[in-house]
């Protein structure tokens, strides 16, 4: 299809429109690595890979210099056609998943260009037209204001923060954001590996009471014992994120009953083909299944999951879109989200945006 001619590369930070609060930490704004990709066409295909260190241990900084190492393995290198990708990138070095999914995204891009068609289509067709984008409930004395606001949108689905504060705090919360949502809505709650042992399980045995739909990754991925009996003592189902990178955690979660589905993303695996991978290893598993991005992507990788939404196999858990956090994009054609609803970008092939390289250049920082 084409040959790899240039590959170049952007650290970008724009700020959110309200902090983001997490286990550990509180985003202010993104901080992520963009790719450019041309070929020898003249074509360009753009990529995206968020600072995530304690999703896979990189951050921005060290995936420019990997990019900056794969490069000379790269350039000029022919891509004959889409299940290429996989293996050209596997033998440029050894892990690195975030910086590798940022090529594979801008080299899926320019596929989709060159054969002028959507993303979605190219990876199997479109098994769905729409997909709820979860909204963040995650912490700050707005929390539940930005809550009814969003429900006054036409918003279905909230994920609430915990692990941010004592475990009886976070609870109070649960409940509160459910006497909102009247069971009405999709609820669940994500931990990121924020609880101890103890207080995991005391939030797990009350899911039922708040009637919660999952409850996402309570303690440290590596956690595997703990995960098991959160899951025995859960009314509502686990589910995994940072203990899942590769098929052999999802295999190990189910087979030993540690969480009943989980969170994909791409920086954890790599890649398209991976990610499909596991989703497809999680549908015959029976698994429920999540789609996300790191916060906060810009519409580059938001443009992506939108994609993957209508092509994989199976996602009753919906999906996070980090780029609605965001106080401006880079994208001429930001991905919309209307009624809650997340709606795939269809100006053009590929991933479908256009990228303003103005506010590239703006968004941009110095090395």
């Amino acid at each position: 299809m084409f040959k790899i001619k240039k590959i170049e590369t952007f650290i970008i930070q724009v700020p959110l429109h309200v902090p983001l609060k997490m286990s550990g930490v509180s985003i202010e704004h993104c901080d992520n690595m963009v790719v450019k990709v041309s070929a020898d066409n003249g074509m360009v295909g753009w990529g995206e890979a968020p600072y995530a260190p304690f999703f896979n241990g990189e951050i921005t900084r060290g995936m420019i210099a990997v990019v900056d190492f794969m490069k000379e393995r790269l350039i000029d290198v022919e891509v004959k056609n889409i299940d290429e990708i996989k293996d050209i990138l596997a033998v440029t070095i050894y892990g690195n998943s975030g910086a590798k999914s940022a090529i594979d995204m801008a080299l899926h891009d320019l596929s989709g260009k060159i054969l002028n068609k959507p993303l979605y289509d190219i990876l199997g067709g479109s098994k769905r037209e729409k997909v709820p984008m979860i909204w963040l409930v995650a912490g700050g004395e707005d929390e539940f204001k930005l809550l009814k606001e969003r429900i006054d949108l036409g918003f279905v689905s909230f994920k609430l923060k915990v692990g941010t504060n004592e475990v009886t705090k976070d609870i109070e919360r649960a409940y509160e954001a459910q006497k909102i949502l009247d069971h009405n809505y999709t609820l669940s709650a994500d931990a990121n590996q924020g609880f101890n042992r103890e207080d995991a399980l005391t939030f797990s045995s009350k899911t039922g009471d708040i009637g919660l739909d999952f409850f996402e990754q309570p303690v440290t991925g590596k956690d595997i014992d703990t995960m098991v009996e959160c899951n025995a003592r859960s009314y509502a189902p686990i589910g995994v994120d940072e203990g899942i990178h590769n098929i052999d955690d999802i295999k190990i979660h189910h087979d030993r009953k540690a969480a009943n589905g989980g969170s994909l993303k791409m920086i954890k695996f790599g890649g398209v083909a991976q990610l499909f991978e596991a989703a497809n290893l999680m549908h015959s598993y029976d698994m429920h299944i999540n789609l996300a991005g790191k916060a906060a992507n810009t519409s580059i990788g938001s443009a992506a999951i939108a994609h993957f939404t209508r092509a994989l196999p199976s996602l009753d858990w919906d999906a996070s879109l980090s780029s609605q956090y965001l106080s401006d994009d880079i994208a001429e054609n930001p991905v919309k989200v209307i009624e809650g609803h997340i709606i795939t970008p269809d100006d053009g092939p590929g991933l479908g945006i256009n990228i303003d390289e103005d506010k590239l250049n703006q968004y941009s920082i110095k090395l």
